[in-house]
C-alpha cells in the first residue's frame, strides 16, 4: 500500500513539474514576445524595432531597390576633413559594405524600372554596379551633387546653388518646372506629382505646371522624401517620419523618432528610418 502510495505521490509531483516547467516556457515566450515587441506604435500599431546597422556618423538619403532588397544610403566621415561615404545595407542578410570609388558619395538614386544605382558625389555622377561592386563615372562632371531622383530620366541638384536639373542622353539642362526654385529634396509619385522641399518648407506641385502647393504649412526642415511600395510618399523632418496627405494638401505625424535623419522602406513596406547613429527597421507586431 505504502509503495502505491509513493508510486502515485512521485507521478503527482512529475505531473507537477511538466506543468510548471510548461508555464515557465509558455511566460517565456510571452515575455520575448513582448521584449521584441516594445517598439513605438505606428498609426496605433505596436512595432518591433531592429537595429540593423549601427555605429555610423548621421546616415542619410536613404533609397531602396525593392528587387533586391537593399538599401543605399551615405554617411559621415571624419578625417583630416569632413566627407561623406555613400554604403549599401542587405536588407534580407544585414550585410553592410561601403561602395568605393565615388569621391564623398552623398546621394543616390534606383531606377525602379532596371534597378540601376546611381550616386552623387563631389565631383559628378557615377552608375553604380551591384554584381561587379563597381561604380563608374556617368555625367555632370566637376559637380558637386547635393540630390539626386529617378524617373524616367535623371533629376539631381548641385551644390551650393541647389537648383534641379535633368540628365538626358548626356545631355544636362535645368528643369523647367522648377527653374527658379531650390531644391533640398525631390522625389515624383506614381501620379506624376512632384514633391520637393527647401529651407521654406514642403510642397507638391503637378508636373508640366508652375503652381506649387504648400504642404507642411510652415518653415520645417525636410531631411528626406521616400515612396513606399504603394506609392505612398512619406517625409522625414527631425522629430519623426510624416505621411503626406495629397488630398488635405498636409502632413500627417506617422512616428515618433528622435532626431531622424533618413526615411525608406523595404520590399515588404516595413519602415526602414536613420537616426544620428544607426539604421532601423520597424516591423508590425504579430
Amino acid at each position: 500500500m505504502l509503495v502505491v502510495m509513493n508510486t502515485r505521490i512521485q507521478t503527482l509531483i512529475m505531473k507537477l513539474v511538466i506543468l510548471i516547467s510548461s508555464l515557465v516556457i509558455v511566460q517565456a515566450g510571452v515575455t520575448k514576445r513582448d521584449a521584441q515587441c516594445e517598439g513605438p506604435l505606428v498609426n496605433g500599431v505596436q512595432h518591433s524595432k531592429d537595429v540593423l546597422k549601427t555605429d555610423l556618423d548621421r546616415p542619410y538619403l536613404l533609397t531602396t531597390d525593392f528587387s533586391s532588397n537593399t538599401l543605399y544610403f551615405s554617411y559621415t566621415i571624419k578625417g583630416e576633413e569632413e566627407g561623406f561615404k555613400s554604403a549599401k545595407l542587405n536588407l534580407n542578410t544585414e550585410e553592410f559594405s561601403d561602395i568605393d570609388g565615388v569621391p564623398n558619395g552623398f546621394a543616390q538614386a534606383v531606377d525602379e524600372s532596371t534597378h540601376e544605382v546611381y550616386i552623387g558625389g563631389s565631383d559628378g555622377i557615377y552608375k553604380y554596379k551591384p554584381n561587379a561592386d563597381k561604380a563608374d563615372f556617368f555625367g555632370a562632371n566637376g559637380t558637386d551633387i547635393w540630390t539626386i531622383y529617378y524617373k524616367d530620366v535623371l533629376y539631381f541638384s548641385i551644390f551650393p546653388s541647389q537648383f534641379l536639373y535633368t540628365y538626358v542622353d548626356g545631355e544636362i539642362t535645368r528643369f523647367k518646372d522648377l527653374e527658379e526654385t531650390l531644391v533640398d529634396s525631390f522625389l515624383i509619385d506614381n501620379e506624376n506629382t512632384l514633391f520637393f522641399s527647401n529651407s521654406s518648407g514642403l510642397y507638391s506641385q503637378k508636373k508640366g505646371t508652375k503652381d506649387a502647393i504648400n504642404i507642411s504649412g510652415e518653415e520645417i526642415r525636410i531631411r528626406g522624401l521616400t515612396k513606399n511600395k504603394d506609392g505612398d510618399v512619406y517625409a522625414c523632418v527631425q522629430d519623426g517620419i510624416y505621411s503626406v496627405d495629397k488630398t488635405q494638401h498636409s502632413l500627417e505625424k506617422y512616428v515618433d523618432i528622435d532626431d531622424a535623419f533618413g526615411v525608406a522602406f523595404d520590399n515588404q513596406n516595413n519602415l526602414l528610418y536613420a537616426d544620428a547613429t544607426s539604421v532601423v527597421r520597424l516591423t508590425p507586431c504579430k
